[in-house]
């Protein structure tokens, strides 16, 4: 059976972070581990977190940044602490679960039995049979703004910045060696960097997306409604950066 680590980035979560949630799918004793990184938080979230490893010392590790570095620079820092251990697949979801933990099975099964693919991403795609829950003027929105990282990227990705992604361990000190861009779009420059170092043709073969069977908006959602103006800037110094993509 593969062994999974999937790191969890916390910026004040102390009120919201479903931590009877996490340690109930631990008790289970699936064979996954977690490390949750506090990113800089300024409440209590250290000693929610550090109260959960007590629990499970040889399943949950607590990673403590000094600044908060935006999503992108608590997952880059997960991962790197992370990549040296014996485990097969590293992966990433966001605290407040709106990707169910029973998913984290499912992109492993992807992965597992399909050798060939380096990656696979959880997509957010509502048809009969599924339960995504989303805000009908952020899905809409959001869909216009996939439609531009799928033609920046010249990639037929339906949505890129699910917040629920999988990796074989061996590409992942490649991938997050170097500080993201963005602190909130280093889903579109992880891709990037994948075409960049394995080509257009390769990335194709490698990388798939996983319909969710569960996905919940959550209400209390980290991203500001200003930062829709700032993205644009942000996605056009990904695109100069990897021009060659």
């Amino acid at each position: 059976m593969s062994s999974v680590c999937i790191i969890i980035p916390c910026y004040n979560e102390a009120t919201r972070l479903p931590s009877d949630v996490f340690l109930a799918y631990v008790g289970k004793g699936a064979d996954v581990n977690f490390c949750f990184v506090d990113d800089g938080s300024t409440d209590h979230t250290r000693t929610v977190l550090e109260t959960m490893q007590a629990q499970y010392p040889d399943r949950i590790e607590v990673l403590i940044l000094a600044q908060n570095q935006g999503k992108a620079g608590a997952v880059r820092a997960g991962m790197l602490h992370c990549v040296n251990k014996s485990f097969d697949y590293l992966g990433f979801l966001d605290a407040d679960l709106a990707t169910p933990l029973n998913a984290i099975a499912d992109l492993t099964a992807i992965l597992d039995a399909n050798p060939a693919l380096d990656l696979v991403m959880g997509s957010r795609i509502k048809f009969l049979g599924v339960d995504i829950q989303r805000n009908p003027f952020r899905h809409y929105v959001g869909r216009v703004i996939a439609t531009i990282i799928s033609y920046i990227l010249k990639l037929p990705i339906y949505d890129s910045q699910c917040g629920a992604k999988l990796f074989r361990r061996e590409i992942v000190a490649d991938l997050f060696r170097e500080p993201f861009i963005s602190p909130w779009l280093f889903d579109v420059e992880l891709l990037a960097r994948l075409i960049q170092k394995q080509g257009r043709p390769n990335v194709l073969k490698h990388v798939a997306e996983y319909p969710l069977r569960q996905w919940t908006e959550q209400s209390d959602s980290r991203i500001s409604s200003g930062y829709v103006f700032k993205m644009w800037y942000e996605l056009y110094r990904i695109q100069r950066k990897y021009r060659t993509v």
